[in-house]
């Protein structure tokens, strides 16, 4: 998963991303780490919340 990466591209927080998908900043964190996968629902908050598509926000396309 490239969250971690387009996050920083994003110049967004872990928080700011916690907040927009409306879970803990450890959980975002965890998915970051490889720790914790997220569902396709969360998959799809965290996507929409970072402007790229799920494909994207897994690796299959690259993100702008």
């Amino acid at each position: 998963m490239k969250l971690k990466e387009i996050r920083r591209k994003r110049g967004l927080t872990l928080k700011q991303v916690a907040e927009k998908v409306e879970a803990a900043e450890s959980t975002i964190c965890l998915y970051e780490r490889g720790k914790r996968s997220p569902n396709l629902e969360m998959a799809a908050k965290l996507a929409s919340a970072l402007g790229v598509t799920v494909d994207q926000l897994i690796g299959k396309e690259d993100a702008s």
